[in-house]
């Protein structure tokens, strides 16, 4: 009957503070400075091929949040639709046949975030709060193979923090600013 009584207990405080909350919503563009290293083991001799690519993109982002009037807490859930890493080449010769270009390239699909936003302080007159978050996404291999080998797509998690300020502008509006950090799951596979 305890455990009951917290249910019930917990829900009926969700129920209050989400009747509290304001709701936010809106399209932000963001700057990601990505970074990516891999290695590659052949599969005939077993020799490891490494790389690393960084790149910048400028991201489109769909969100929606739910925001504490009286603390600022705020409850969020952030879309993009696809988030490009860059691809880079190599060329191979050898005498088995497959000599030729390689092109490893992927992509973030359907990047999809949850998160929190928890003030804790102020800088002049503007309120600072504390990201953390965890993002689900698909990564999308986008691969151009000289030996006709793919490989599978695979769904990763990520975990997301950062420190940002948020304030009122008028007619309703707000402004976010923030820098966040994302360190996603490693992808691993063999080739077809």
């Amino acid at each position: 009957m305890r455990k009951l009584l917290t249910i019930i207990s917990s829900i009926l405080l969700v129920s209050t503070v989400t009747a509290k909350a304001e709701i936010g919503f809106g399209v932000s563009g963001a700057l990601h400075f990505l970074d990516a290293s891999g290695t590659e083991t052949t599969r005939n001799s077993g020799q490891k091929n490494s790389g690393s690519h960084s790149d910048e993109v400028i991201v489109p982002e769909i969100f929606v949040e739910g925001i504490d009037p009286d603390t600022g807490f705020t409850l969020g859930l952030a879309y993009i639709p696809t988030r490009d890493m860059g691809s880079k080449s190599r060329t191979d010769s050898n005498t088995r046949g497959d000599s030729g270009t390689y092109t490893a390239k992927a992509e973030l699909d359907n990047v999809l975030q949850l998160y929190v936003d928890v003030p804790f302080s102020q800088a002049g007159n503007f309120p600072i709060y504390g990201k953390l978050g965890v993002q689900h996404a698909t990564i999308s291999t986008l691969e151009s193979l000289n030996s006709g080998s793919t490989y599978p797509d695979q769904d990763v998690f990520g975990l997301t923090i950062g420190l940002g300020t948020k304030a009122d502008l008028q007619n309703n509006f707000y402004y976010k600013a923030e820098a966040t950090y994302t360190n996603f799951e490693d992808y691993s596979s063999d080739s077809n």
